[in-house]
């Protein structure tokens, strides 16, 4: 989809962002939420590329929702998703087409920190709703019928953002590199500089219960396509 003209075009992609079609990347935008700056614990100890660190975050806005086919098309001209439905997440994009979309509606993949912070909702658990799997928040092998869902059909987490876990993974900006929360900055890390691959997080509905923890790290070739990979966006505080 080629741009019109400067202002015109960008407000004509805001205005596809919101479920409903009626949303914009603005501070009181309704369909992202605000996360505010401030320390986390981010990793967990519980695998080797995770050690725990202390990392602080500016504020920054994320979707509330996954980026759906029905928004992908709209902005990009195409929707390349295996399992088809409006209201379904996106998937099959690469890492290059989820940044292109959300560059193109005036925001940016979260870092792989933003991402974790954001899912985990202030919770230090297993899981952003505690140490044991409920269906009640997230699709995933036991209960997904090895398909993606319709976004936001699932319980949110504490910051009100939905299928942080399951559903389909989702690309973020960083390269990844397993020694990098070793050597990660602490305050706002960008991610490592160069790597073959990006990272994804937060499970999806072809994984098993153990890969939905909220610190679970994975990754990807960038030019690949997987029915399993989605995205959302993120949006720097001005």
């Amino acid at each position: 989809m080629r741009a019109a003209s400067g202002f015109h075009f960008t407000f004509l992609i805001a205005a596809w962002l919101g479920l409903g079609g009626v949303a914009a990347a603005s501070p009181h935008d309704a369909s992202m939420v605000l996360i505010p700056e401030g320390e986390f614990v981010m990793g967990s100890g519980a695998a080797e590329d995770e050690p725990e660190h202390t990392i602080h975050l500016s504020a920054y806005y994320i979707d509330k929702y996954e980026v759906t086919q029905q928004q992908f098309e709209a902005v990009m001209g195409g929707n390349p998703s295996g399992f088809k439905g409006p209201r379904h997440p996106v998937e099959q994009v690469t890492w290059y087409e989820a940044r292109d979309f959300c560059k193109q509606a005036g925001k940016r993949l979260p870092t792989e920190a933003e991402w974790e912070k954001a899912a985990r909702g202030d919770t230090t658990t297993r899981y952003h709703w505690g140490d044991a799997i409920d269906g009640e928040y997230a699709w995933y092998w036991d209960n997904s019928g090895k398909s993606t869902h319709p976004v936001g059909e699932k319980k949110p987490n504490a910051f009100g953002l939905y299928d942080m876990a399951g559903n389909v993974w989702e690309w973020v900006a960083d390269n990844y590199s397993d020694a990098y929360y070793r050597e990660s900055p602490k305050r706002d890390p960008q991610g490592p500089f160069d790597s073959k691959y990006r990272s994804v997080r937060g499970g999806s509905w072809r994984d098993l219960e153990q890969t939905l923890r909220a610190t679970r790290r994975n990754y990807d070739l960038a030019a690949g396509r997987f029915d399993h990979i989605g995205f959302r966006c993120a949006r720097s505080v001005e």
